[in-house]
């Protein structure tokens, strides 16, 4: 793809992201035992994820209507397997332009993620169970890390850590996320 054609889509998807992010998004998921509804707000799509999606349609397709996977031991040893083939692979390196890609021989945090998610989708995992959050990590950088959603809760895919672990033992507060579809995010 030429940079003129790029420089579209990018400027497009930027263009429907201010237009399209419109009001508030709220919902109670399930019942709270304190009787206080859950409210998540939509948040913008991060502008290097847009570019993404821009340049590969096919890895930003929406996840249907599976939105969680059920827990079983076979899935968290394929998380798990994951988690530590990708973590081995890709060699820890800060993006100059925060440029977010699939199977990078070295990169952030954000192709750790996209690589395991792209990996989990070929080994059969519903692409809506997985979700792309942004957090901070203990020294306060800003941090993606890759989020199933399971029958059993939410577990963590981290670049920073070999072991998958539930999103309460990873000690994330998760700041904006991914929803189903990889293209619509909301706050944390």
């Amino acid at each position: 793809m030429n940079n003129k054609l790029a420089s579209v889509f990018t400027g497009a998807a930027f263009m429907l992201t201010l237009f399209s992010s419109g009001a508030a998004l709220a919902y109670a998921p399930h019942t709270n035992i304190s009787a206080r509804p859950v409210v998540h707000t939509a948040a913008l799509t991060p502008f290097a994820m847009q570019v993404f999606c821009a340049k590969s349609p096919r890895q930003c397709a929406g996840g249907g209507t599976a939105s969680q996977v059920t827990a079983t031991n076979d899935l968290l040893a394929v998380l798990s397997k994951v988690n530590r083939s990708v973590n081995a692979a890709i060699k820890p390196r800060n993006d100059r332009g925060d440029s977010w890609q699939v199977n990078a021989s070295s990169g952030d945090c954000e192709d750790y993620v996209l690589t395991k998610r792209a990996q989990l989708i070929r080994k059969g995992v519903p692409a809506g169970s997985l979700r792309i959050a942004t957090t901070k990590t203990r020294w306060g950088e800003s941090h993606a890390v890759l989020v199933v959603k399971t029958s059993a809760g939410d577990y963590v895919l981290d670049n920073l850590s070999d072991k998958v672990k539930t999103l309460r033992a990873s000690g994330y507060r998760i700041r904006s996320m991914s929803s189903s579809d990889p293209n619509r995010w909301v706050a944390g």
